[in-house]
């Protein structure tokens, strides 16, 4: 009996030492996997929803890539860059895509209320870093056509932030006052930067200049990377150029890629992997 007491006891012993021991929950390895919100507001607005893409293994140091669409400010949506986001989501960076107001409705949504609703997308985003585990102050835009324009515009301008460490424009519009004061040969061009700006470019000029990626470069604008078609006629290829001259001129760190036989519709089979590999190059050096 007295052996069956202190075998009982000596079980009872080792159960509570090993117990003890055990690593509490705030020990234990956290396994991350990725996941994906979709229709998540940031705003108050119908338009301001985004998708964002959370890559497994994260933490509140993962940079983030804001992907804008493009659609002359008036048309489009998040989900022509749901793939795109998917691969960065893949490469190990957190990725959003966003709607943001258009124009031509009966709000009138003229600028700058759509860089306001990135600013907004930013903010939102930052505020959950913890809960995502992605950083609240490392991002990236990239943008495409009218979201090149206002990725390039918010950088430039409207980051007072300084959360924004680098910026990728597919065609995107640099220099409004080309466009808007381009005459019959831009009419539907131009018609969109009056939805956009809410006069014409003889009216005001100034508003348009002030909308102008190009007029707000510095010595300080943030590294940025170019794509453009040689054969788009919808962005004259001369806004990328242009925009690479400023840039040069401030000695801000840019890089322009042309493609001699490619369109507005700048991404396609033919050089889809080069224009990949060039932006994760990108990202790798200034998204850190």
């Amino acid at each position: 009996m007295e052996k069956l007491k202190s075998l009982v006891s000596g079980l009872l012993f080792l159960l509570i030492i090993s117990t003890g021991c055990k690593k509490g929950p705030e020990q234990s390895a956290t396994v991350v996997i990725s996941q994906d919100y979709k229709e998540v507001s940031y705003g108050t607005h119908t338009r301001n929803k985004l998708d964002i893409y959370l890559p497994s293994q994260r933490d509140t140091k993962t940079p983030v890539i804001l992907l804008v669409h493009g659609g002359a400010w008036f048309e489009g949506d998040k989900s022509d860059f749901t793939e795109l986001a998917k691969h960065w989501r893949d490469k190990g960076y957190a990725a959003a895509t966003m709607n943001y107001r258009f124009t031509n409705t009966p709000e009138k949504n003229i600028h700058p209320a759509q860089v306001n609703d990135i600013a907004k997308a930013i903010e939102f985003i930052g505020t959950k870093s913890a809960a995502w585990r992605i950083s609240a102050d490392k991002f990236a835009l990239q943008g495409a056509s009218a979201g090149g324009h206002l990725s390039l515009l918010y950088t430039y301008k409207y980051d007072t932030g300084n959360k924004i460490k680098a910026v990728i424009s597919l065609a995107g519009p640099t220099d409004l006052t080309a466009i808007g004061g381009a005459g019959p040969a831009g009419e539907a061009q131009a018609r969109a930067l009056v939805a956009l700006i809410g006069t014409t470019f003889q009216d005001n000029p100034a508003a348009y200049a002030e909308a102008s990626p190009i007029t707000h470069v510095s010595a300080g604008s943030k590294p940025t990377l170019l794509f453009h078609g040689k054969r788009d006629f919808v962005v004259p290829y001369q806004q990328a150029t242009e925009l690479k001259n400023r840039l040069a001129q401030f000695g801000a760190v840019h890089k322009l890629v042309l493609y001699e036989d490619t369109g507005h519709e700048l991404i396609n089979l033919n050089n889809k992997a080069e224009g990949l590999a060039e932006c994760e190059s990108w990202l790798k050096l200034y998204l850190k």
